[in-house]
């Protein structure tokens, strides 16, 4: 198990490197701006774990699990930051300074969730990802369907938002369109046309491009 120290130090390898080659413990030490002797104890410590290769007088490099850590902590790193900066409105450089602490608190799962909920744009992190989300992917499960195409009386689970527009996700959010929520097409008035949602006790009516955004697990 990482502890917030060493995935520090293996977020920084990935970065420096994006897990292609060795670095020189003197270079992680500049990034760092830690101390040339204690880079060396933690990267002894991180080879003996299996998380890194490291070789005297050659360096640093990450192994196929640290790599999988590192990338893990990234990509949790950028679902706060999208969150800071999209639903609650903080300047990228506060946005990086907390996420930067919250990326070591959140669970893989509750990444997961966010990236859902939030409709996290694909990145690179996405695609190295090796259990990525499929609202990051842009796939569905095949039980699942974008909103605007049920039929009045179908209903189902929210399973996903996806926009490329913040505000759209943020909107959704505020209306209680949230993944795990159970909706019904009530009516419809053209392909195009505006959707009447039943959601929970009330209805809410969506124009066609926020429906789009709604991505729901039909029920049989």
């Amino acid at each position: 198990m990482t502890t917030r120290n060493r995935e520090d130090y293996l977020i920084s390898i990935l970065r420096l490197t994006e897990g292609q080659s060795a670095i020189k413990t003197t270079e992680l030490s500049t990034f760092m701006n830690i101390s040339p002797a204690s880079v060396t104890e933690m990267v002894k410590i991180l080879s003996n774990e299996g998380l890194v290769e490291y070789e005297k007088y050659k360096g640093v490099k990450l192994t196929e699990s640290g790599l999988h850590v590192a990338r893990q902590v990234r990509k949790k790193h950028h679902v706060m930051e999208h969150f800071l900066m999209d639903i609650l409105n903080l300047d990228h450089d506060a946005a990086h300074e907390e996420a930067c602490k919250m990326e070591h608190a959140i669970s893989d799962e509750s990444a997961v969730k966010m990236c859902k909920m939030f409709g996290i744009p694909v990145d690179d992190d996405c695609k190295s990802c090796k259990n990525p989300c499929d609202a990051c992917l842009g796939k569905t499960n095949d039980s699942s369907k974008v909103l605007v195409s049920l039929t009045p009386g179908e209903h189902g689970m929210i399973s996903h938002l996806k926009s490329d527009d913040p505000d759209v996700v943020k909107k959704l959010i505020s209306l209680g369109f949230v993944p795990g929520r159970e909706v019904t097409m009530d009516s419809k008035i053209s392909d195009k046309g505006p959707r009447v949602i039943g959601l929970g006790n009330s209805t809410v009516a969506l124009d066609f491009g926020m429906a789009s955004s709604i991505f729901v697990d039909v029920s049989s």
